[in-house]
């Protein structure tokens, strides 16, 4: 693995002919490219960047949603030794404007829907060359002119260890961070799910994130792609179930991302089992633990399916930990252990192992974590101490080495001298029939110094008593860690794009 760079996913795929017998890589919509298309037009793209002036190391930042022009950018930046910062599409102004001066990208490739942003955002001597798409933009290039402007081929001596993505984090805890990664770290990241998962040339894997998220082209695209497999990209936009039914029998979909949130949505749909779904082999889930309920559902309605739970983050994409579905059964509530890739420990402040169930922080290695953060020292010098990824995430580790989330290590609660962490409390709450969702955020307190305060979004139509669900919480938490506030409501909690919730917007 280590003489491969990202652009050959295409050319040994092609060269060895290991590719599905239609040759297609990437379906969307009625559109079916093959690749060879897809190789060519990145050639272009590339070469087309470079005449532009386009050098090696620039840093280009990717506003669009979802289409085919994302993934040819993927991979002409590989070939040119260029650096991808993608941009979440729902971003804001001042947030964009953040990630634009952070990473300091010098190109800029976005599509006519945001283009008004970057008219707002753009200054004159900025130093960066935009790139629009559907649209003529003073000050800017067009994108298939810049593809149709190439001539001859791109060669650029490119390393398996150059810098080739910068993936901001996805602000739990507040400002973003570029999390630097390599041609190495992201092909480890995908290498390793070929035998972890089994991915062949027969897989159809269905892309239903955000591309630009690090679930959106890490969850096996890549792995899918080097296998010659194929690629059903979903369009942005609201979810359907209907919609994500009939693409699953149209296209014979084998393997999809589900977040909790969606897969809930799936398994609530009625007339789930007209379609045919009997190509589906695995879901992927992560964010938060799937209840055991809805994986006795998952496997009554789509027979043929198995569900597997991630925990992974920006540091280290994918899949640090995971579950099966048979462990989940009995593991209610665990992300699982290490994947293949990853060694995993959970550690106290001394930076010992801990005991059996007594909480620690998470730490891994592995090559395919994060070599750093952009520009940041400090966090990178808090983050990777000794080889090791600190996640600031807490955990408990049991008997028999599964590993369960007790919050995060900014999120504890610190009241009176005692640690408190949200997640226990909120895996009780969320038992209630009449909660969609719970988040337990730390307050400030006089006294305590801090206290708890749970925000509970209810069912439409329910009612919870607050001196009820006091009395229920009391039996079963020791006092100190029940809430003292509660706010009930109807507007869904905040969330990333990776399904984690903001709780720093809660306060």
């Amino acid at each position: 693995m280590n003489n491969y760079t990202i652009a050959d996913v295409l050319r040994k795929t092609r060269t060895s002919q290991r590719i599905n017998e239609r040759g297609i890589a990437v379906h969307f919509g009625e559109r079916a490219i093959t690749y060879e298309e897809l190789d060519e037009r990145s050639d272009r793209l590339a070469c087309g960047l470079q005449l532009a002036g386009f050098a090696k190391g620039d840093r280009v930042a990717v506003m669009m949603v979802n289409r085919p022009e994302w993934i040819e950018i993927f991979f002409a930046l590989a070939k040119l030794g260029g650096v991808l910062v993608p941009v979440n599409h729902l971003l804001r102004e001042r947030e964009v404007e953040h990630i634009l001066q952070d990473s300091g990208a010098n190109w800029v490739i976005t599509e006519k829907r945001f283009w008004e942003m970057f008219e707002g955002i753009r200054t004159v001597g900025d130093g960066r060359t935009y790139v629009v798409m559907d649209t003529e933009a003073d000050l800017a290039l067009g994108y298939e002119s810049v593809v149709a402007s190439a001539h001859g081929g791109v060669a650029v001596d490119v390393d398996v260890n150059d810098l080739f993505l910068l993936q901001y984090t996805s602000g739990t805890t507040g400002r973003p961070k570029g999390a630097m990664h390599t041609h190495s770290t992201v092909l480890w990241n995908s290498f390793y799910q070929l035998p972890e998962f089994g991915v062949t040339v027969d897989d159809v894997y269905m892309i239903l994130p955000a591309l630009g998220w690090i679930a959106g082209f890490h969850d096996f695209a890549i792995a899918t792609l080097w296998s010659g497999g194929q690629l059903v990209l979903h369009p942005t936009g609201t979810f359907e179930a209907e919609d994500f039914a009939t693409s699953v029998e149209k296209y014979k979909v084998t393997t999809v991302l589900l977040v909790p949130t969606v897969l809930r949505r799936v398994l609530a749909y009625e007339h789930l089992e007209q379609h045919d779904l009997r190509s589906l082999r695995l879901i992927l889930s992560g964010g938060e633990p799937v209840p055991v309920a809805a994986i006795h559902t998952l496997h009554e309605r789509i027979p043929t399916c198995h569900l597997q739970q991630a925990y992974g983050m920006s540091e280290f994409p994918t899949m640090m930990l995971w579950l099966s579905a048979d462990d989940a059964k009995s593991k209610a509530g665990s992300v699982g252990k290490a994947c293949r890739a990853a060694e995993v420990r959970v550690v106290d402040e001394s930076g010992a192992d801990t005991n059996v169930n007594e909480v620690g922080e998470i730490i891994c290695k592995s090559p395919a974590i994060t070599v750093g953060y952009y520009q940041d020292p400090e966090s990178t010098a808090k983050t990777l101490k000794d080889g090791w990824l600190h996640t600031g995430d807490l955990a408990r580790v049991d008997e028999d080495g599964f590993v369960y989330i007790t919050g995060r290590a900014k999120d504890m609660i610190l009241t009176g001298g005692l640690n408190v962490y949200p997640a226990e409390i909120e895996q009780l709450i969320e038992q209630r029939p009449e909660v969609q969702e719970v988040a337990v955020i730390p307050v400030p307190d006089v006294e305590w110094g801090e206290i708890g305060k749970a925000v509970i979004v209810l069912k439409p139509g329910e009612i919870l008593d607050e001196g009820t669900l006091i009395v229920e919480l009391r039996t079963q938490l020791a006092s100190f860690k029940v809430p003292r506030i509660f706010e009930f409501t109807q507007t869904p909690l905040p969330r990333t794009m990776s399904g984690k919730v903001q709780k720093f917007k809660l306060g």
